[in-house]
């Protein structure tokens, strides 16, 4: 027996153009880890999104308040759906990122059997599915507070998951910029979470004064929430087609970013 095993010489395995199996195993820990916690992942979200409509709801909502030609309530809660699809979706990667380097085995990427195309695309498609069924469960949730069945469920569909990956390729490259904690909590405070929520969601920019709007139209988040809120109500600020035009750029730029730090092993080892 053991001189058969002998014979038995090393062979390299040959992957192909794709390594399939890698990219699924890696999609599938990635998903799975990021719902461990669900009562952080999906019922904070829920809870938070509820809160806030609840809130609304008592000091603006009674007023009768219209804005882009509905109450605000409605105007409102597609703005909530995208915040936790995206919120969901930054923290996915990075936070992944961070907590295998502190706990010193981010490393082992290096060694993976996985391109850096792959790797951007494992860890993309993780953070679009979890900010997707976060988003889900959030609509659902907000049904009674003014939420809807979609009017351009395609629209929709497309801003969602474009929005989704933009902020999941953001999020991976402050996940391998940070090298501890302190210092992704400071892009999530400073960059993103400012980014979110001047984006449109509580307001309407023919509320902003002229000075300010040109400002608020440059923030390609706003576009996934116009986007979002035009794909559920039928309704938003800005042409739908632009916002597919500022999107595709997003991802494309983002994209080759992330893919070129992969490439170089931009802190992957420190």
């Amino acid at each position: 027996m053991s001189e058969g095993i002998w014979r038995e010489r090393p062979r390299v395995r040959r992957f192909g153009a794709i390594n399939g199996r890698g990219l699924a195993t890696f999609y599938r820990r990635e998903v799975h880890r990021g719902f461990k916690i669900w009562g952080i992942t999906l019922a904070a979200p829920s809870i938070r999104a509820l809160l806030f409509a609840g809130v609304f709801a008592l000091v603006v909502g009674a007023s009768g308040k219209v804005v882009l030609g509905m109450p605000f309530l409605e105007f409102l809660v597609p703005g909530l759906i995208a915040v936790a699809i995206l919120e969901r979706t930054f923290e996915s990667a990075a936070f992944s990122m961070v907590y295998d380097k502190t706990e010193g085995i981010f490393g082992d990427l290096a060694t993976a059997p996985l391109t850096p195309a792959e790797l951007v695309l494992a860890y993309a498609g993780s953070s679009v599915t979890g900010g997707l069924i976060v988003g889900t469960v959030v609509w659902a949730v907000l049904l009674p507070f003014g939420g809807q069945v979609p009017v351009a469920p395609f629209t929709l569909a497309y801003f969602a998951i474009a929005g989704a990956l933009i902020i999941a390729l953001f999020s991976q490259i402050a996940g391998l910029w940070a090298p501890k904690w302190d210092y992704l909590a400071g892009v999530q405070t400073f960059i993103f979470l400012p980014f979110v929520f001047l984006s449109g969601v509580f307001f309407s920019l023919d509320q902003l004064p002229a000075a300010l709007q040109p400002w608020a139209r440059a923030n390609p988040v706003f576009y996934i929430v116009d986007g979002v809120r035009f794909g559920i109500t039928g309704r938003g600020d800005a042409d739908p087609l632009i916002g597919v035009i500022v999107t595709m750029g997003c991802i494309g730029v983002l994209a080759a970013i992330s893919y070129r730090l992969f490439a170089i092993g931009y802190r992957v080892k420190s």
